[in-house]
This record gives C-alpha cells, structure tokens and sequence, in this order.
C-alpha cells in the first residue's frame, strides 16, 4: 500500500475514534477524558494499533478504559462504514502513558528550579533584614 495513503487513513482513524468517543456517538456514559494520540496501521491494513492516554484519577481511568474497550466493535464498524473502507482493520487499543509521564518530569523539573532559586532568595532576605538591624540610625 501506498505509504501516504496510510499516513492519511492513520490520521482519519484517529480523528473518527476520537470525535465519536468526545460527541458521546458510543452509548457508554463512563467515558471520561480520553485522548487518542495515534494510531499505527500495519502495511496490509489488517490490524490498527490506536494508543489512548486516559486523563483522571484512578478509578475513572480504569472505567472509561473498561468503556473504551468495550466500544471497540462499534467503533471499527462505525469507521468501517463511514470512511467506506473495503477492509476495515481490526482494532487493538493500548493505554499510552507518554503524556502523563512528560507532565511527571515536567512537575519534577518545576519542583527542582523552585528549589534551586529558594535559597537565593531566602539568603537575600535575611542579608535585607541584617542590616536593617544593625542601622545606627533605626535605635
């Protein structure tokens, strides 16, 4: 298969799943905030791996997971149909943890330049209130 023409169909996959699932075109209410990063067609367009990254605490991650799971027949046929593909692929859904570890280290590396830049300030401040003590004209 022509490598554009599967770079646009991964796209087109990713922009359908991810409308269907935020305009509620699925029938599950447990589908919390979901984020379609990609999605990887084999070259034979028979199998396409679509990466997800869930948004929420633990216990909402894990059911819009188990409702996003669910959804995947629906979803493939829905897209199958929709985008008139004469072989749909068959859909294999995998969390993908990238963002919420970029925003981990992102937090980490926040956290160690609020440390860094603390002491200064906290030296200044003291260095500020010594010699406002010791100011012979204050007495």
């Amino acid at each position: 298969m022509n490598e554009i023409r599967r770079l646009r169909l991964e796209k087109m996959i990713v922009r359908e799943i991810a409308e269907r699932l935020h305009r509620r075109k699925t029938k599950d209410d447990r589908i919390g905030f979901v984020s379609v990063v990609r999605c990887d067609l084999l070259p034979d367009l028979s199998e396409a791996h679509v990466f997800f990254s869930l948004f929420g605490s633990e216990e909402e991650n894990d059911a819009t997971w188990r409702a996003v799971t669910m959804a995947r027949r629906e979803l493939q046929s829905g897209i199958g149909r929709d985008l008139r593909l004469r072989q749909t692929p068959h859909f294999i859904f995998s969390k993908d943890d990238s963002i919420r570890e970029g925003d981990r280290i992102l937090e980490r590396m926040d956290e160690e330049e609020r440390r860094a830049t603390r002491p200064a300030a906290t030296q200044k401040t003291e260095t500020d209130g010594d010699s406002a003590g010791s100011d012979p004209e204050a007495e």
